[in-house]
């Protein structure tokens, strides 16, 4: 089960894993909740999913509780920001959150710093950038190869510790 379906199902079941009574429904809901008022039809939905869904989702609220006020006010706004999406764009956030999990702890890392080094330029550098490497694909193999060293070369000053991820995740 994907990470996003399961953040959208532990916003949905917050209810029945908070409610906290003394009847048969309310012995399933996860460890750690906090006592409120049941919802009979959040409890029906929890009481359908299978044991290991239910553990998931355990683990998963136990991370939620964790959160901060303002990392779980950020967590709900993109988690309605993607409820309004088109369905394709959620297939593709789907998808590329499935890239990003096989990627290594390292990857990830360099990904990141990658980022935060675009995050410093400027707009009209960012936009430059983004039109260098749209063209990159248009290119043979040979010609791609010069174009993403002389790229690197020009926004980051050469350095070969920080590589510019040339190819798109999944290509």
């Amino acid at each position: 089960m994907s990470f996003v379906r399961i953040l959208i199902i532990v916003i949905l079941l917050l209810p029945a894993a908070n409610a906290v009574a003394v009847t048969p429904a309310a012995q399933s809901t996860p460890e750690g909740a906090v006592a409120a008022p049941a919802d009979p039809a959040a409890i029906q939905r929890w009481q359908q999913l299978s044991p290991e869904q239910q553990q998931a989702l355990r683990e998963r609220y136990q991370q939620y509780l964790k959160l901060s006020p303002e990392q779980r006010q950020q967590l709900q706004q993109n988690l309605q920001r993607f409820k309004a999406m088109e369905p394709q764009q959620q297939q593709r956030i789907r998808e590329r959150f499935q890239q990003w999990r096989t990627l290594s702890p390292e990857r990830r890392d360099h990904l990141r710093q990658v980022y935060q080094r675009f995050n410093q330029l400027t707009p009209k550098e960012q936009q430059k950038l983004r039109k260098e490497l749209k063209q990159l694909d248009e290119l043979p193999d040979q010609e791609r190869s010069r174009r993403q060293q002389q790229l690197r070369h020009d926004f980051w000053g050469g350095s070969r510790g920080m590589r510019m991820p040339m190819r798109r995740m999944g290509r």
